[in-house]
């Protein structure tokens, strides 16, 4: 289903991120309580409620979700990572995917996750984040479509709503463009044969499949194609903040740093089935 994003978050210097230890304090999702004893790796972080990181989620799985009450997806361990070494118990208000954003720009949110892209819209209203893994666009279908102009020879293709480019691609593909609210529904016409091809990122592509199988489909990434801009420049999944809290934002982006640099990162993109170069995102862009 989603989605890509931009003013650049600074990207910091080597010696910033190494300097971030990434030594837990055992803080959990939903309340649970920091040890006393916690060492933050950035003093005097403000947040909405002291000593607690309020975080927007949705589950969009494998990105992030909730397991066994506890955070869990590449994103999710992610960001409890970050908020344990930032002495910081971590509280979910959950709600629609619509209203993620929103709740960051309006301070309802300190932070939120699920496969955010890095936007040029995006960056007007929130702090966009240093990039946490890739997901480029990406077709799911029974005959390996892997570009744009065979995507739109098919003769009806799926997408969902919050597809970052959708009303870009509506204006290549026309009426064969079938927008859908959710997954579930684009799969159960990709499977019934109603439609050819699914569009999402790369992640959602795979979870979705995993969850709605589909005889002999697979996902194959789009190559880069001028006439649809996602696919030009890869989509980089972020953690935003509220532009009134910078200080909040910079150490989410030196926690980022630490974690690809001693390889977490891409030990949780494996774990939850990416292939483990989505943790080198390259330099931070915009959609």
């Amino acid at each position: 289903m989603k989605r890509i994003k931009r003013t650049t978050g600074a990207v910091l210097a080597l010696a910033s991120a190494a300097a971030v230890a990434l030594t837990g304090c055992s803080s959990g999702a939903s309340g649970s309580t920091v040890a006393a004893d916690c060492k933050p790796a950035h003093e005097g972080l403000t947040t909405i409620t002291k000593g607690t990181l309020t975080v927007a989620n949705y589950d969009y799985p494998p990105f992030s979700y909730m397991e066994n009450g506890k955070l869990a997806g590449v994103e999710g361990e992610v960001m409890q990572k970050i908020a344990d070494n930032e002495c910081l118990s971590i509280k979910l208000v959950t709600g629609d995917s619509s209203a993620m954003i929103t709740s960051v720009q309006t301070g309802r949110a300190d932070t939120t996750l699920g496969s955010w892209y890095r936007t040029k819209k995006r960056s007007e209203v929130v702090r966009l984040s240093q990039p946490v893994i890739s997901s480029p666009m990406s077709v799911v279908s029974t005959n390996g479509i892997n570009t744009l102009e065979q995507l739109m020879q098919e003769p009806a293709v799926g997408a969902g709503q919050a597809l970052v480019g959708a009303d870009e691609l509506q204006g290549l593909l026309g009426a064969k463009l079938k927008l859908y609210a959710n997954d579930d529904a684009q799969f159960a016409d990709l499977k019934a044969g109603r439609t050819q091809a699914v569009v999402l990122g790369y992640g959602a592509a795979l979870a979705q499949l995993k969850k709605n199988p589909v005889d002999g489909a697979g996902v194959k990434p789009l190559s880069p194609d001028e006439r649809w801009s996602p696919t030009v420049g890869v989509g980089q999944t972020n953690f935003p903040v509220n532009k009134d809290n910078e200080a909040l934002g910079k150490a989410i982006d030196e926690n980022i740093d630490a974690l690809r640099k001693d390889g977490t990162l891409k030990q949780l993109a494996e774990k939850y089935g990416f292939d483990p170069s989505v943790a080198e995102p390259g330099e931070p862009n915009l959609l």
